[in-house]
């Protein structure tokens, strides 16, 4: 009878311990496999799943297949979808989120890791949890955001009547406008064929991106602008994270700041690499940015209508004065 009861308490342990493992998440990429974002969100969710013992398994699903940006936001918020890698697309749920992307806003790494790491970066996920419903467990950067397109580009004038992908946010569109190009909104997952087929002039992204998404084959030349010093957030949905222990939940937000520091890793290693091999393919041109900075000035005060933007957009700012 003893080794019947211990036999079925060890049983029933082993069944608790396979119920926490089935705790199935599915997180989205918009980014191809090999992309330093998508390969980031493979080391969280392999870090998630040894942090909490392997009861939280986090797959992740790349390459747009849920979707682009905008749909699997969508999705964390309507629950069809747990968590992504997400940035400035947010400010579609919430205008205020335009800080996330804006172009000219950041100086360096070292400026987004003091205002992310800091009380800027607290309002933000505060904010985003209330506003949206999505909560950031933690960012990875990018590098700074490039000008390809199949005309060259050396100086301001050139871009102006060009037709640009652009992401689907405000900032950039306003930001671009005002540079004298006609923006265009495409899903991300659509700019190579929109590129290939002359359905646009050009497009913008980290380097990173551009090579990883092959768009160096459907572009003759990249302008070095480094008008967006960006990064990503990891996000979840904030009912799916209310679900979680608070042991689980502490675990993904240290995943995701240990996967912040494989990306930094990443990235350092990469960017030799990309700049080489784009090389290759492109042909590099340096246009004087300062004109740029001047033509867009005006945009931000543009969104001190939208109630918390200014707030934090000033915080920024200030923070940045350091750097």
């Amino acid at each position: 009878m003893r080794k019947t009861l211990i036999l079925f308490v060890i049983m029933l342990g082993a069944a608790l311990t396979l119920a926490h493992a089935q705790v199935q998440m599915t997180f989205a990429s918009a980014y191809a496999p090999d992309d330093h974002q998508t390969t980031a969100m493979d080391e969280f969710a392999r870090l998630a799943e040894e942090y909490t013992n392997g009861e939280v398994v986090i797959n992740i699903a790349p390459g747009g297949v849920l979707g682009g940006e905008r749909d699997v936001a969508e999705g964390i918020q309507l629950g069809t979808v747990d968590g992504a890698i997400l940035g400035g697309i947010l400010q579609n749920f919430d205008p205020a989120m335009a800080i996330l992307e804006f172009p000219f806003l950041f100086r360096n790494t070292e400026h987004v890791n003091a205002v992310m790491q800091g009380e800027v970066g607290e309002q933000i996920y505060q904010r985003l949890v209330e506003q949206t419903g999505i909560r950031a467990l933690g960012y990875i950067m990018r590098t700074p955001r490039q000008l390809t397109t199949l005309q060259p580009v050396e100086s301001l004038e050139d871009v102006r009547g060009m037709q640009i992908r652009v992401p689907e946010m405000q900032a950039h569109l306003e930001t671009w406008r005002a540079l004298g190009v006609n923006p265009t909104p495409i899903a991300f997952t659509e700019v190579y064929n929109a590129l290939q087929q002359g359905v646009v002039d050009g497009q913008e992204n980290p380097i990173g991106v551009i090579y990883a998404n092959a768009f160096g084959e459907v572009v003759n030349y990249l302008a070095w602008t480094d008008h967006l010093v960006g990064f990503m957030l990891i996000t979840i949905s904030e009912n799916r994270f209310q679900q979680l222990t608070p042991e689980q939940q502490d675990a993904l937000v240290r995943a995701a700041d240990d996967a912040r520091v494989f990306n930094d890793q990443q990235l350092e290693e990469l960017n030799t690499e990309w700049v080489e091999r784009l090389g290759q393919q492109v042909t590099y041109t340096e246009p004087d940015m300062e004109p740029w900075r001047e033509a867009v000035a005006h945009v931000p005060a543009g969104f001190y209508q939208y109630e918390g933007f200014q707030e934090l957009y000033e915080g920024i700012v200030e923070v940045g004065e350091d750097f």
